[in-house]
């Protein structure tokens, strides 16, 4: 495994030496920095009263979306793009699906809120339709992959101008 860590980087890693307790201890170790990422927004400052909920409910959406196979996700604004092709498409029919059905909710939201809406709506979509949207997405990324024969270009004619008063 290629792991790049920082300066230019990168270390070819066999994850197979590694022994039972290292691996639990990268385990742990990984995880609980991407958890700890996903709440560091919900602060103290931000709501004294509420904070810790938030972050544990930021936490446990993280923890979600990485059952799901989305590697990156954003805890504000929805998800980003997913690394898996798979989710991605997912994501995309989901974005899709909530454009169709919810355009009103979407068409009512403050303009510099819409995006972040539809991320939301399109990353609950896409976790409450995933058993559905799931294979239609596998299908879709196996038709994307396809190496076919490229179709030959066809060359273009210059196209002619209208002949004029010469500039002076």
């Amino acid at each position: 495994m290629l792991v790049a860590i920082g300066k230019g980087i990168e270390l070819d890693v066999d994850v197979t030496r590694f022994n039972s307790e290292v691996r639990d201890h990268i385990l742990r170790t990984g995880l609980r920095n991407l958890l700890m990422d996903a709440h560091a927004s919900a602060t103290a400052k931000a709501d004294p009263e509420g904070y810790v909920k938030k972050s544990r409910e930021l936490a446990e959406k993280k923890l979600a979306s990485l059952y799901a196979g989305i590697v990156r996700a954003q805890s504000v604004g929805g998800v980003a793009k997913p690394t898996d092709p798979v989710s991605a498409v997912v994501m995309r029919l989901a974005r899709r699906a909530i454009q169709k059905e919810k355009a009103s909710d979407i068409a009512a939201a403050p303009k510099d809120q819409r995006l972040a809406l539809i991320n939301r709506l399109a990353a609950e979509y896409a976790q409450s339709h995933d058993v559905a949207l799931r294979p239609r997405a596998e299908k879709i990324v196996a038709l994307e992959n396809v190496e076919g024969v490229p179709m030959p270009v066809k060359k273009t004619e210059p196209v002619p101008t209208k002949k004029g008063k010469k500039a002076a």
